[in-house]
């Protein structure tokens, strides 16, 4: 599948050690043409109450899924409950829903 030119949603665990997967993920699908929303903390980043922060950071996020038209997972070992709520709610609201892996990605 390609996905090129398109508002594109990233979705996928917060645990700091996906950071550097969403940066990859973020520069392919961007060196693709693609307008690309992505995660702004990873747990840990911030100090104060977690629970409150990730509230927030769900209704911004799912705010940045309605606006999108594609719904990408970084990874397939990145999904928890959250990240599967997350893709449900796309596949819901009529989205393309599908994971990094299975997109053709251009090497530009």
């Amino acid at each position: 599948m390609k996905i090129e030119n398109k508002i594109v949603c990233l979705v996928g665990s917060t645990k700091p050690e996906w950071r550097t997967k969403y940066r990859e993920v973020l520069e392919k699908m961007t060196l693709m043409g693609n307008a690309v929303f992505t995660v702004v903390w990873f747990r840990g980043d911030f100090k104060g109450d977690f629970e409150a922060r990730r509230k927030l950071m769900e209704n911004v996020h799912f705010l940045k899924i309605r606006a999108s038209e594609v719904v990408v997972c970084i990874d397939r070992n990145a999904i928890g409950e959250h990240t599967a709520m997350e893709m449900e709610y796309g596949k819901s609201l009529g989205k393309i829903v599908c994971f990094f892996d299975e997109l053709e990605v251009a090497s530009k």
